[in-house]
């Protein structure tokens, strides 16, 4: 047996039996308002899937999260590729990045209400600026950490400023790119449920919040469940994407 089947298979085992414990102190020791079984949590999600409410807040969760991480992960590449090459970038934009870095995106909440109402763009504003700021620092790191006879050799080959940013920098930075995107992604899917609870009509941040309203602790469970299986998916897709890139790089 593969190395990589045992680890499968181990972790599997530890799954079940987690839930299987789960199950019994539920039933056993809880009631179902304070802790449900993850047969009742399963009973619901198949309830409220079969009302068609699922897949709408499903397919607007994903939305939002993709247009708001797309968005901050361009904007964050660019400026970090702008701070770590251009001096006169960094004298620039540094003070003023580095001061709103500091402020987490929950602050904006309010502000953004008014300026974009509780439409989707709003959400992609706060989504976008909890992932630029992440996809900037590792982009920013991966430039200034290229060496400088790398450099060098570039420019004593003939390579124009512009060839040295685009043979040089940005495919040594990319690794450092990809790694800010991973890392802001989870970031994203953080800022989307802030958003959703309160300023959102649907999305699974919104059925957390409506299923305190409702006193459906189960909804909430199965909300909270489906954000780990999309987290776990986009991860996985993510890091498959990357390895794709990085595998295409080297061949070229």
């Amino acid at each position: 047996m593969s190395a990589t089947r045992k680890s499968f298979y181990r972790g599997a085992s530890c799954i079940v039996v987690f839930l299987i414990l789960w199950e019994a102190g539920a039933r056993l020791f809880l009631v179902p308002a304070v802790l449900p079984a993850p047969t009742q949590i399963a009973a619901e999600l198949i309830s409220y899937a079969s009302t068609g409410k699922l897949g709408y807040d499903l397919l607007m969760s994903g939305q939002r999260v993709l247009v708001g991480f797309a968005i901050g992960s361009l904007l964050g590449a660019t400026l970090g590729l702008l701070l770590g090459s251009f001096k006169a970038s960094q004298w620039l934009l540094e003070p003023p990045l580095q001061f709103f870095r500091f402020i987490p995106p929950i602050a904006w909440l309010t502000p953004v209400l008014i300026w974009f109402g509780i439409g989707e763009n709003g959400k992609y504003v706060l989504i976008a600026y909890t992932t630029t700021f992440m996809v900037m620092i590792n982009t920013f790191a991966g430039v200034v950490g290229i060496r400088q006879n790398q450099l060098r050799a570039a420019r004593c080959l003939g390579a124009t400023r512009w060839q040295v940013f685009r043979l040089v920098i940005i495919p040594t930075a990319l690794p450092h790119i990809l790694n800010g995107m991973q890392i802001g992604m989870a970031n994203s899917l953080q800022t989307l449920v802030v958003a959703e609870m309160l300023a959102a009509n649907e999305g699974l941040g919104f059925l957390i919040i409506n299923s305190r309203i409702s006193l459906s602790t189960e909804l909430a469970y199965v909300a909270i469940f489906l954000l780990g299986v999309i987290g776990f998916l986009a991860d996985s897709s993510f890091r498959a994407f990357a390895a794709r890139v990085a595998w295409k790089y080297k061949l070229a």
